[in-house]
């Protein structure tokens, strides 16, 4: 397990995990990233309202990427199908 420290929102945070170090430190950018948008935005009177302002939002273009990549794939079997249909 690696020990390291990775800084969000102006507070360090003392971080021990097993998967990749680069990873970890780029998901913590993406979350620095989003809290200063939105407390650019919306000036919130606390960072933990900042912070749960910011992973809603994370997570809501998560869903949403997740729901447009089910679409895309239910799309793309329904004309694999309808091909192989025609092939019979």
């Amino acid at each position: 397990m690696k020990s390291f420290t990775v800084k969000v929102f102006g507070s360090d945070y003392n971080i021990k995990a097993d998967s990749d170090v680069e990873h970890v430190m780029e998901v913590a950018r993406i979350v620095d990233e989003r809290m200063r948008e939105i407390d650019q935005r919306y000036r919130q009177p606390s960072p933990a309202r900042t912070a749960v302002l910011a992973c809603m939002s994370l997570v809501d273009e998560h869903l949403t990427a997740g729901r447009a990549d089910m679409t895309w794939i239910e799309r793309r079997v329904a004309s694999l199908i309808e091909k192989l249909g025609t092939v019979v």
